[in-house]
């Protein structure tokens, strides 16, 4: 029996930064799928089902609250966590949950200390 890859949606439109999160991640063993464009965030969750979204905050057309915002008051996608990430802090400001239990990371951040915290975030939803 194989164990089935966390699934890890990436939206940013800063398509290099995207395309390096989504290669370092694979090599982590997640399953990725990377979108440039906020307003097919919704889509691409509906048919990718990931477990988690990486969300970054500065984005056009849609900002990442606000893509936040539609993923909450969505039915069926209102349960999927959210880690948004920005240049807009630094490492140091970063790393605290909100009231909607999404966490704020810095663009600066190591991939293994984000493959830690996607891992903090998706372990008590991880059946044992």
């Amino acid at each position: 029996m194989t164990e089935q890859k966390l699934k890890i949606l990436v939206v940013d439109d800063e398509e290099a930064i995207g395309r390096v999160l989504k290669a370092g991640l694979e090599i982590h063993g997640f399953t990725v799928r990377y979108e440039a464009r906020s307003m097919d965030t919704i889509q691409a969750c509906l048919e990718f089902h990931p477990d988690l979204v990486l969300l970054d905050v500065d984005m056009p057309v849609k900002d990442g609250g606000m893509v936040a915002s539609e993923l909450q008051s969505h039915p069926t996608l209102r349960r999927t966590p959210v880690i948004f990430l920005t240049s807009l802090v630094s490492k140091e400001e970063t790393g605290k949950r909100n009231a909607s239990r999404e966490i704020l990371l810095s663009k600066q951040i190591p991939i293994a200390e984000l493959v830690a915290r996607i891992r903090a975030v998706l372990q008590p939803q991880t059946p044992h």
